[in-house]
């Protein structure tokens, strides 16, 4: 279990740090590829870009907003507002200091514990909205793909990443779906059978006290979340729904500020492409996917960046697009962690 020191400033620097510097790298090369500084002529912003950034604005808070409604709702209320909201924030800037394919779920478990929740019911509730994730996922790439054909990816997709990877990685996500629902829905009993048995293991014979309980806590909140009305299940999948649209859609918004106006853009394979580049986010080795992040960018959007009049407006896209979905966490984190992590502080 994670333990209760608060994470280290160096891990939220690193992730900005890297980020930046491909942005800063990237914006250095273009200017002096074309010409030098005094080459930049104009704006890097469009007219219009007033009513997309309060559009980006209003995104980012109904992005948190559906996150925050969601363990609202699959806590059935046992959570208040301020800890959900602030159970978001410590996941997202989890999130944002750790490589994508381990993510902030761990850190969501004991951030769940430590608000009080018992062990089995903040990971069920974990577990649950990793559910909702996945199954959202799952479901709405193969619809994006049916609409928009090969529109869906960059032209030369087949020879630098790769269908068969991105399909493999989906069916991961699939699995990890139905391992999840069968898990916690289809077969609690038996899930509780086999974490009761990992306690008679011999080498972990002296954590088979908190385990067996944990076992128990699990097959109760397990039952709790099945036993949860229909609306509220429908009501935190709508609310996932909203939360992944506006964190996609913060993109089209970006763009519609710096690259070209939002008529020129094709918001829906925008958001397509997105949905098949998170696959390599969730893959990505680094912090938050910094750098990793930032080349797909431009390897995913370059038709609309090379429509744009600015030079530099690849690289001012990047730098927003990051703040928007990233960075904003790490502040966050650090602004309100510290105070969190007095107040919840476990004698």
């Amino acid at each position: 279990m994670i333990g209760s020191k608060p994470p280290r400033l160096l891990r939220a620097i690193l992730p900005v740090a890297i980020g930046l510097t491909v942005v800063a790298v990237l914006l250095v090369r273009t200017v002096r590829e074309n010409g030098g500084w005094d080459a930049v002529q104009g704006s890097v912003t469009l007219p219009g870009w007033p009513a997309a950034l309060a559009a980006l604005l209003g995104l980012i808070m109904l992005r948190d907003l559906g996150y925050v409604l969601r363990l609202r709702w699959l806590s059935d209320g046992d959570l208040t507002w301020r800890h959900a909201i602030e159970t978001t924030i410590l996941w997202e800037f989890a999130s944002a200091i750790t490589p994508g394919i381990v993510g902030g779920g761990a850190v969501a478990i004991w951030g769940l514990h430590r608000q009080g929740l018992s062990a089995g019911r903040s990971t069920a509730l974990v577990f649950s909205t990793a559910l909702l994730d996945e199954l959202l996922y799952v479901f709405a790439v193969p619809i994006l793909l049916v609409i928009l054909g090969s529109a869906a990816a960059p032209a030369d997709f087949d020879t630098t990443v790769g269908w068969g990877v991105f399909w493999i990685s989906w069916g991961l996500l699939l699995a990890l779906a139905s391992i999840i629902g069968f898990g916690l829905f289809l077969a609690p009993l038996t899930t509780h059978r086999i974490i009761q048995r990992l306690a008679r293991v011999q080498w972990l014979a002296r954590w088979a006290s908190p385990i067996s309980t944990f076992a128990d806590d699990l097959k109760q909140s397990a039952a709790e979340m099945k036993a949860l009305p229909l609306k509220m299940w429908a009501g935190a999948f709508a609310a996932t729904a909203v939360s992944w649209s506006a964190r996609f859609l913060s993109l089209v918004a970006v763009m519609a500020m710096v690259v070209v106006p939002l008529s020129e853009l094709e918001p829906l394979t925008i958001v397509a492409r997105q949905l098949i580049m998170w696959v390599y986010l969730l893959i990505s080795p680094t912090p938050g996917s910094s750098g990793v992040a930032e080349w797909l960018l431009g390897a995913f959007f370059s038709p609309w960046f090379e429509r744009s009049s600015s030079l530099i407006a690849p690289a001012v896209t990047m730098l927003i697009w990051r703040m928007a979905t990233h960075f904003i966490y790490l502040l966050l984190g650090v602004l309100v962690i510290p105070g969190w992590l007095r107040r919840t502080r476990q004698d």
